[in-house]
């Protein structure tokens, strides 16, 4: 790890000693139900002895049955971070026109955001959610800039530039962190005078406000090293399969059968030609499948005409292909399709990914547009290997060889008559790669109509696959996605403190981590002009908190060539106190794989654990919304790519 420098948080904190504020509540019963929506639980220190602690509900307004109390800041932090929204929101209502603010549609939803300029496509704003720095032990707000896309208004290349993902010449901004805290500070000082006349209950004077943003002490990671053919070694995938050749080659030669319509029939041949490559095209670095891949390919030629695109004609195209499949199993479909939300595709994913055969599509956008086709035409290719087979490189792994468990979920949700959702299908999955970034399976943890059953499930079969791999793996780790559910979490995590304290844990170490990457944390690097962190930046949050820029500038090269996102933000969740995963390991696997995206050369840098359920977990989400069959996730061969 390299040594320390200092990022700048987005984080306003709160200064100068706060008093006591004042809260309303009444003891809770273990199994008492919440008696109204206006109620929240806090644990809450006893009138006679403040150590000894008891579960109440709590009020920020008198009611009968409730009793007033005072409450020191670090009684309970969840508390008090719930009791300033409160106050941010009376202050903002008293001080505001309607049309100045947005105030969450869930009532203890902890985010508020202030509007300021409106466009046709949506309005500029300040998101604004209270938040305790462990580290610090300060408490304050997270200021974030946002923008709110009108309901309705279609996807364009106008929302990405009011985004500041693409620049005032619709190309990417380069300059997107400078832009994104311009724009911070400007929204927050013209809502300083809001944000500085905050009064919680039962206090007199306004909360002080900081004038700077926090700095903390950030570190790098050890950068990603990327293995190839004969374990040779590359900090560039492109470069390194295209000098060394794929990790582990296709052991036979796929043939690509092509499915589209008649009037397709000249884009399809397009894309053909660019699959097999030419140096000749102006500027194309793809060389062509077989001089990347080190593997030929060949072309059926007698290709599928697709006559709609309706289900009955994917079904059909589907019996051609098994049909195929019996005398050469290594067939490919390759589906050209029109652009738009009707074009098909999911209809031709579900057919077939519930028969577990991988297709592969490309767009009439794609493939007629030239800037376009030259930049996708690698990744493609790149998708077309992985799914038959082939597995391009993999990471240098940290020391200990561990298994990695993504686990998310994609339930089915239909609304009542009264507009209020209700779940009619719980669905979880599980993507299992080694922390040298390669896939292994994956497998449905929980699939039942019945909340209780569901957990049930998830429970018995994370349970079966610890138990399975313990032997196996030195360390066995959780990665969760933040999509999940309360009681989703707390199975899990029960489910893993139980397998770390039972007779497997003598051989192999457990851990859980939770990843978000939608978080409203972001951070700037002061000592850089572009502002951008550098690749593999770890900051620690305090409490088990983490952020980690898994994309960012390097120092030996500080040119930004593309629009850096955010950090991603990570919770360990303990779950063994005698042995337990360093968090170092954690934070080296997270950035390890990271860069074992196989959906592209440039694809977005997340760890592939979680990228790749949620990538599953879209395609689910979609074919219980529109009532197709759902996919063999069983398969070994990442078809959702």
């Amino acid at each position: 790890m390299s040594s320390p420098y200092k990022v700048k948080l987005n984080f306003l904190p709160l200064v100068d000693p706060a008093p006591p504020f004042r809260v309303y509540r009444k003891i809770r019963d273990s199994n008492e139900a919440k008696p109204t929506d206006d109620v929240s639980g806090f644990s809450l220190p006893c009138d006679q002895d403040p150590d000894t602690r008891n579960p109440y509900w709590v009020l920020f307004e008198a009611a009968t049955g409730f009793e007033e109390f005072s409450v020191n800041w670090f009684d309970n932090v969840h508390l008090t971070r719930r009791v300033l929204f409160y106050a941010l929101q009376e202050s903002v209502q008293q001080q505001l026109q309607a049309n100045e603010y947005d105030l969450p549609k869930k009532r203890f939803y902890e985010e508020l955001s202030f509007n300021f300029d409106e466009h046709e496509e949506g309005c500029e704003q300040l998101r604004v959610q209270p938040y305790y720095l462990k580290t610090t032990k300060q408490f304050g707000w997270l200021v974030d800039f946002h923008f709110r896309v009108k309901e309705g208004v279609p996807f364009s290349r106008r929302i990405q530039q009011l985004s500041l993902s693409l620049d005032r010449n619709f190309k990417r901004n380069l300059d997107c962190y400078q832009d994104r805290r311009k724009r911070i500070n400007e929204f927050v000082a013209q809502r300083r005078d809001v944000l500085e006349k905050v009064t919680l209950p039962g206090t007199t004077e306004p909360l002080s406000l900081s004038d700077t943003f926090s700095s903390l002490p950030a570190k790098r990671l050890n950068p990603k090293v990327y293995l190839f053919s004969g374990d040779k070694t590359s900090r560039s995938q492109f470069s390194g399969l295209r000098q060394h050749g794929p990790l582990v080659p296709l052991d036979a030669t796929p043939k690509l059968l092509f499915a589209f319509r008649e009037c397709d029939r000249q884009a399809a041949r397009t894309l053909a030609v660019a699959l097999r490559g030419s140096e000749k095209r102006e500027r194309v670095t793809f060389p062509g499948f077989e001089s990347l891949f080190k593997a030929s390919i060949t072309f059926d030629a007698e290709p599928i005409i697709l006559d709609d695109l309706t289900l009955a004609t994917f079904e059909k195209a589907l019996e051609r292909v098994k049909h195929d499949r019996e005398s050469e199993p290594l067939t490919m479909p390759i589906f050209v399709l029109p652009d738009g939300d009707d074009n098909g595709y999911m209809q031709h994913k579900a057919v077939f990914s519930h028969e577990g055969i991988p297709t592969q599509v490309c767009t009439l956008r794609v493939i007629n547009d030239d800037y376009s086709l030259k930049w996708s035409i690698a990744n493609i290719a790149l998708q077309l290997f992985c799914k038959a087979g082939g597995k391009p490189w993999k990471v240098q792994p940290t020391s200990k060889r561990s298994l990695i468990i993504g686990i998310s979920q994609s339930h089915k949700i239909n609304e009542t008559a009264d507009s209020r959702p209700v779940i009619e299908k719980y669905f979880a999955f599980s993507v299992m790669t080694d922390n040298s970034g390669l896939f292994q399976q994956m497998r449905v943890l929980g699939d039942s109509p019945q909340e209780t059953t569901y957990l049930d499930e998830l429970r018995n079969n994370l349970r079966e696959i610890l138990a399975d791999n313990a032997s196996e793996f030195s360390q066995v780790v959780v990665h969760t996605s933040f999509r999940l559910k309360r009681n989703e979490m707390q199975a899990i995590e029960a489910t893993v403190r139980e397998a770390a304290q039972g007779t497997a844990s003598e051989s192999c170490q457990f851990g859980v981590v939770k990843v978000n990457h939608r978080s409203r944390f972001f951070g700037f690097n002061p000592d850089i002009n572009s502002l951008v962190p550098y690749e593999g930046t770890e900051v620690s949050l305090g409490g088990g908190e983490h952020l980690v820029w898994f994309e960012g500038i390097f120092p030996d090269n500080l040119t930004v060539g593309k629009a850096f996102p955010g950090p991603t933000h990570l919770t360990f969740l303990r779950v063994s106190e005698n042995d337990p995963v360093s968090d170092d390991a954690l934070l080296q696997d997270l950035v390890n794989l990271s860069g074992c995206n196989w959906r592209g050369f440039n694809a977005k840098s997340a760890p592939v654990s979680i990228f790749y359920c949620h990538l599953v977990a879209d395609f689910v989400r979609r074919f219980h919304e529109e009532g197709l069959p759902l996919p063999k996730v069983q398969d070994l061969r990442p078809w959702f790519l």
